[in-house]
């Protein structure tokens, strides 16, 4: 799934992907759909992000259906899961304590011109599970996320794109005041060489709740560079007005990837500002975080997830909250997949002022998945008359 937060970072992946020539009108569409259910035994020390945990262990179930549609101008991915828990605490046991559904398109409708549309739906029990900018820690109750947002990619000429998009996100908890950020960005990016392109972007974004309404405006100026194959490296910077602050402030994200054979890597940095479950108003955010995974052997993968978010309110609360994860997945067939993991998520401060003291939790995890492939190539009807040995 793509991560929408980075807007104009998205607007110039979009727009180096405009940049690829159209599939030949001969390539055949393609169809895959797969079922999977995953089993899992979790065991959290910390069931309720108290500063005195409760231990728990759940056994959770995981249907989930995914179906993916491609074709030589429409691309279409679309996922639905939800979970089933059933705990040594009552309270937790449920048949809804997640649900979750994506679904990505893309239309070129001439070699130029490429829409798209990707939305998102998330429901959980566990409100820090949905706050995907920050993983603030919260109490337990029902909260939930949707996201939208459309695209444009127009190709300018033979090195310039412009790219416009708007995004549509409203969060809300139980018993607390919902929130909704809307963003509206502009981004026009030249190769400068082969490797290296340069983007220009506005960004407009409009912050509403039971309680006010805010604005901000940024300007960014960036540059992407392919420094190796399978290795890009991106920086975007500018000025930020917002409607709750007097002066400017920066807006900056900052990104490096490196894709090989024998590793997966990404290292992000987000100075910017979103909306949290339960607060009203807009967060400034301070985010960085790494990822990496590596193929030890060829059914073996070993990896890790680190993060360290800082969050500021408009009435001056702060939290810190630390993240890390390990994982493990053994694949010994296609459609059979184990995986353990660890987590441990440490939170300093709490702008919810729920308490005042750091909280502490680790997760272990330990599951099954099976999820069988299917897979329908549609040929076009000069192909298939050609492969069944009829003239046309």
């Amino acid at each position: 799934m793509t991560r929408i937060r980075n807007h104009f970072t998205a607007a110039a992946v979009l727009a180096a992907s405009t940049l690829v020539p159209a599939a030949h009108a001969g390539a055949q569409t393609r169809v895959t759909f797969v079922p999977s259910v995953s089993v899992a035994h979790v065991y959290d020390d910390n069931l309720f992000a108290n500063v005195e945990g409760s231990a728990g262990q759940m056994l959770q179930i995981r249907p989930s259906f995914e179906g993916n549609y491609e074709s030589p101008r429409l691309t279409f991915m679309s996922l639905y899961s939800f979970d089933m828990l059933r705990s040594n605490h009552p309270d937790l046991n449920t048949f809804d304590a997640r649900r979750h559904a994506f679904v990505d398109t893309k239309f070129r409708s001439t070699p130029a011109t490429t829409f798209g549309v990707a939305a998102r739906y998330d429901r959980s029990e566990t409100p820090g599970e949905v706050e995907f900018d920050t993983g603030l820690l919260g109490p337990r109750r029902t909260a939930e996320r949707w996201q939208v947002g459309p695209t444009l990619a127009r190709r300018m000429g033979p090195r310039a794109v412009l790219t416009a998009g708007y995004d549509f996100q409203t969060e809300s908890e139980i018993d607390t005041p919902g929130g909704t950020l809307q963003q509206a960005r502009v981004a026009l990016s030249r190769e400068w060489t082969s490797r290296t392109a340069i983007v220009g972007s506005y960004l407009a974004r409009h912050f509403s709740d039971a309680l006010d309404s805010h604005m901000s405006h940024a300007l960014l100026a960036g540059v992407t560079r392919e420094t190796a194959p399978g290795t890009r490296f991106s920086v975007y910077a500018g000025p930020r007005v917002t409607s709750y602050r007097s002066g400017v402030e920066p807006e900056v994200s900052t990104s490096f990837a490196r894709v090989t054979n024998h590793i997966d890597m990404a290292l992000d940095y987000w100075h910017g500002e979103t909306i949290i479950l339960g607060i009203p108003g807009p967060v400034a955010v301070d985010s960085a975080t790494a990822r990496a995974m590596w193929p030890v052997r060829t059914h073996l993968e070993v990896g890790t997830h680190a993060g360290i978010t800082d969050i500021d309110t408009i009435d001056s609360r702060h939290a810190r909250v630390y993240r890390t994860t390990l994982i493990g997945s053994w694949t010994p067939r296609g459609m059979y997949t184990v995986a353990a993991s660890y987590g441990l998520d440490y939170q300093d401060g709490d702008i919810r002022r729920r308490f005042e003291d750091n909280v502490l939790r680790h997760v272990f995890r330990v599951s099954l998945t099976v999820a069988p492939r299917l897979i329908r190539s549609i040929l076009p009807p000069e192909e298939a008359a050609r492969v069944k040995g009829v003239g046309r």
